[in-house]
């Protein structure tokens, strides 16, 4: 590729990283403030990993990295703003998108045939880290997570397992009326004793967790972050996947050129 066409390429990755950067975030913003923007995030942020890729592919400027890296996470705080532990979270998501994206274009360096999916695998592991590090901390200082209005409940095909047999022993012995008035349950016309035993123990989870409700936000962002990190693994393979065919579309149409150079090695003769 020439110096010009790498140039106009490198500035065309580094737009779109930008944008789809800018997007994500918002998407996200969106999500933590009770909007179902699910599949747009992820599908923003899949798409972040993939320009990534492509950028360690193409670049050969270390300005270039930073600057893609930087507009990645300083376009976090056009959606969220400005707090102090947004800026402590970037900066060691910044170290790991800069460690990631060195140790891949290292073996990029090192490597005597370009295999796109040994490349890319070096340094996808880190970013994903620091992405999910960033998005537990939004999560941490949403709004949702910090009003220590979080309730529990018991997901309901497990309370239905767990409660099954007592449910068959207590029917039409268990007084509905009674049982409502005890717990200050509301109980409706088609209310049946399930539904009651079912509010009855969320009830008093939620009830009796009020004194660790504090700590509940810092609990719920470790999981979001060890979950986005589980999801990251299979992630980053499909992260591979497309970039690897993007890369080939790339050569078959001649828009880069894979080039073969002489390499000097040394060795020792006795």
């Amino acid at each position: 590729m020439r110096p010009q066409n790498n140039r106009i390429t490198q500035s065309i990755i580094v737009g779109l990283v930008t944008l789809v950067a800018t997007f994500s975030w918002s998407a996200l913003k969106r999500i933590l403030e009770g909007d179902q923007y699910w599949f747009l995030a992820g599908l923003g942020f899949w798409v972040l990993l993939i320009f990534l890729s492509l950028n360690w592919l193409f670049s050969k400027s270390r300005a270039v990295l930073l600057t893609t890296i930087g507009f990645v996470l300083v376009s976090f705080f056009l959606s969220f703003g400005f707090r102090l532990e947004y800026l402590a979270a970037l900066f060691l998501a910044f170290l790991l998108f800069w460690f990631g994206s060195q140790r891949a274009i290292s073996e990029k360096n090192v490597r005597i045939k370009i295999r796109v999916w040994a490349i890319l695998r070096c340094g996808l592991p880190l970013v994903v880290t620091g992405l999910s590090l960033v998005i537990a901390t939004a999560c941490y200082f949403s709004p949702l997570f910090m009003s220590n209005q979080i309730e529990i409940k018991i997901p309901r095909p497990l309370f239905n397992i767990i409660f099954e047999p007592f449910l068959k022993t207590a029917e039409g012995q268990l007084p509905l009326k009674q049982f409502s008035e005890q717990f200050g349950l509301s109980l409706e016309a088609n209310t049946n004793l399930e539904d009651l035993l079912y509010q009855a123990a969320n009830q008093e989870i939620n009830k009796y967790s009020r004194s660790y409700q504090r700590y509940f936000p810092f609990g719920l962002a470790l999981g979001v972050f060890l979950a986005l990190k589980t999801v990251g693994f299979f992630f980053a393979w499909l992260v591979i996947l497309l970039s690897w065919l993007i890369f080939k579309i790339l050569v078959s149409l001649g828009a880069i050129k894979i080039q073969e150079q002489a390499v000097l090695k040394e060795i020792i003769e006795l």
